[in-house]
């Protein structure tokens, strides 16, 4: 299983591209050592994913602050997806002693779908609907502008919007 990024996928900004990349790349290293059934070595890769999606939240988040995006349903729906996949990786952790049981082998060969799922849905459904907002700046556009922007502090090299 090689799940790979499309440009479909884009939500028009690098920062939060890149940390959907950087996921997808996670969830394919997942699948491979889900494959190879290291258990060890799978919950290594999980906390690193947590990791990850963690640090993708709080991009998502100060973006959306920044750019006066709704965010209060996105972030219930970040919770929620960390919950799914918390709970899930119980089931790893619980069965990690009986690695040839065959719910171990099971939620092993399922769960980088099952990321992979959880990340698509997402992009799609929770991402997506900023796209529109992070289009009308430049694609490189980083928080550490938006900030002197919300302050009301205007710098020479800072990006302009882009206009239709």
């Amino acid at each position: 299983m090689d799940m790979t990024w499309t440009e479909q996928l884009s939500v028009g900004n690098a920062v939060i591209d890149s940390d959907h990349k950087n996921l997808i790349g996670l969830v394919n290293y997942i699948a491979c050592v889900a494959e190879a059934r290291d258990s060890f070595e799978l919950s290594r890769a999980l906390k690193l994913f947590k990791g990850c999606m963690n640090h993708h939240q709080v991009n998502e988040e100060q973006f959306a602050q920044a750019l006066n995006f709704p965010f209060a349903a996105h972030k219930v729906a970040h919770q929620n997806m960390e919950a799914e996949i918390d709970f899930t990786g119980i089931d790893l952790t619980r069965y990690e002693h009986e690695k040839n049981s065959i719910a171990t082998i099971f939620v092993m060969e399922h769960y980088a779908q099952f990321l992979w799922d959880c990340l698509i849905k997402h992009i799609t459904e929770e991402d997506m609907p900023m796209k529109a907002v992070l289009q009308t700046y430049p694609y490189d556009y980083k928080i550490d502008e938006t900030a002197y922007m919300q302050l009301g502090v205007v710098r020479a090299n800072q990006p302009q919007r882009r206009t239709a």
